[in-house]
């Protein structure tokens, strides 16, 4: 753990401060893994340390570098000082490329982090920008339609906000903090693996404080670990991470997959 996080903060190139947080949130992460082992499962806690503070500490992750855009569109969000607007373009700060997503192998997907698991179609992506007083973030926000439910409380025909850890350019996920090579498209089905904000879940920044669950009931880490999209190119996932599935070629299997991992 302490290599790849040693890499990962290399790439991303956080504060010393930001660093010190990270390192003492992998720590705890660390702890509670070592407190579980004897057979209790992790998955289907609802803790506030875990959608909480781990929700925090990516959210921190994928704030490391900011992006520059012009603004246009309609304000979806103002209150308290931080004004969150829909956007057509975004020009991205030149910061290189970045690795922090190799911090998730198929056991951290699993275990670490209490997501609920469902199949669904992107209705709408859009950009936005999320403007703290002046210091501005860009993300995208994608409209899912569930159709089945693995795990968690959604129902079928629900929709959800669901907010994407970069903006998205003609499906791809843009940023230096991601080593990601695909997003979703309006029409595209896929099994999602979101993290549900909960309501102490906020976002500090220049001052000013976002709840999360304004804006947004779920949130992806990562669109290629949590996320499984039948697309025009094929089925795309990050296949390195999940061995046992590295050569399907269908949500079928997928869906297979995802439950037996589920029910153990």
């Amino acid at each position: 753990m302490g290599n790849r996080l040693k890499k990962a903060l290399e790439n991303v190139k956080p504060t010393e401060l930001e660093k010190n947080r990270m390192y003492q949130n992998i720590l705890h992460q660390e702890r509670l893994a070592h407190e579980k082992k004897g057979g209790l499962k992790m998955r289907n806690r609802r803790s506030i340390w875990m959608t909480g503070a781990v929700a925090a500490l990516l959210m921190l992750v994928f704030s490391a570098s900011y992006f520059m855009g012009k603004d246009k569109g309609d304000v979806l969000y103002s209150s308290n000082g931080v004004e969150i607007k829909e956007v057509s373009e975004v020009k991205l700060e030149n910061t290189g490329a970045g690795a922090i997503t190799m911090l998730f192998t198929e056991k951290d997907v699993f275990t670490l982090f209490d997501t609920d698991a469902f199949l669904g179609t992107v209705e709408d992506v859009k950009n936005i920008s999320m403007d703290f007083d002046g210091m501005v973030h860009y993300r995208a926000m994608a409209i899912l339609k569930v159709e089945k439910v693995y795990d968690g409380e959604l129902s079928p025909g629900e929709t959800v906000r669901v907010m994407l850890p970069g903006p998205v350019d003609t499906g791809q996920v843009m940023g230096a903090d991601f080593n990601i090579t695909r997003a979703m498209k309006p029409g595209e089905r896929g099994i999602f693996l979101p993290l549900k904000y909960q309501n102490e879940e906020v976002w500090e920044e220049n001052g000013k404080v976002l709840k999360m669950k304004d804006v947004a009931e779920y949130a992806i880490l990562d669109t290629e670990r949590f996320a499984f999209m039948e697309t025009a190119e094929g089925l795309l996932f990050a296949r390195d991470t999940f061995p046992k599935i590295m050569n399907a070629t269908s949500l079928e299997e997928i869906e297979t997959y995802i439950q037996e991992k589920i029910s153990q």
